[in-house]
């Protein structure tokens, strides 16, 4: 009769070691529970650093690059070219102290298959250097004013627009306008009035882009009215040792 009671006594005895036991593992799982909790905490702190990095370096790295790169591609000949809003390349032409940023409509890249004559350059120095001056010639009739926006590219740069050639340069027509009613004032200029002390240059349509001379009268050449501009900006390219 006495075994059972004792027996009973004995699991009451065990009672507090199992709850200590369940306590123990309870525990122990909450434990777990915050260490995996805390993981995945830091993982999504990880995640979320490197998203943070990737958009920075796509909004400021990145794009900063690739200004870099362009620009290192863009150089030419120990110039640096930008192109602006404005559909302009920009050149830096350093004059003593003075720097230049001088537009232009096309990179150098673009004009290289424009064969120029080799003694071009001199001619435009040797006028300087004799006080003379420049007269840009060209047909009165011409049937687009494009080729007046190449004579303006030459002559903001051999005239005093950059200071760089401060040669006096005018307009001119290579023969007199069909519509004689009207007088411009514009002297008839041809080569034939070229010398050391008056530089002819003489713009023409003509099946080929070229840029040559005959003495002192200098002969742009070119198939269109667009590529007038091309010839005149390969020529100036030449005279500020840009291009050779």
């Amino acid at each position: 009769m006495n075994k059972p009671v004792a027996v009973e006594k004995k699991n009451k005895k065990d009672k507090p070691q199992q709850e200590e036991q369940e306590k123990d593992v309870s525990a122990e799982e909450k434990f777990e529970k915050k260490k995996k909790d805390s993981r995945k905490s830091n993982l999504k702190f990880i995640i979320f650093t490197a998203v943070l990095v990737i958009i920075f370096l796509g909004i400021v790295l990145v794009p900063a690059l690739i200004r870099k790169i362009n620009f290192e591609n863009n150089k030419y000949n120990g110039f640096d070219f930008i192109k602006h809003s404005d559909g302009f390349w920009y050149t830096k032409v350093q004059k003593g102290d003075q720097p230049y940023w001088i537009p232009f409509y096309y990179h150098p890249k673009e004009l290289e298959d424009i064969p120029i004559d080799a003694n071009l350059r001199g001619k435009f120095f040797e006028v300087r250097d004799n006080n003379g001056r420049i007269f840009i010639t060209l047909d009165p009739d011409a049937e687009n004013n494009t080729i007046i926006i190449a004579g303006v590219e030459i002559a903001r740069i051999t005239g005093d627009k950059y200071q760089l050639l401060n040669v006096p340069t005018h307009s001119a027509f290579i023969k007199p306008p069909k519509n004689t009613n009207v007088e411009t004032g514009t002297p008839i200029i041809t080569c034939k009035d070229s010398s050391n002390q008056t530089l002819v240059i003489w713009l023409t349509l003509s099946d080929k882009n070229i840029a040559y001379s005959y003495d002192y009268c200098i002969i742009l050449e070119a198939k269109s009215y667009n590529d007038m501009v091309r010839v005149a900006d390969r020529t100036m390219y030449n005279l500020l040792g840009i291009m050779n």
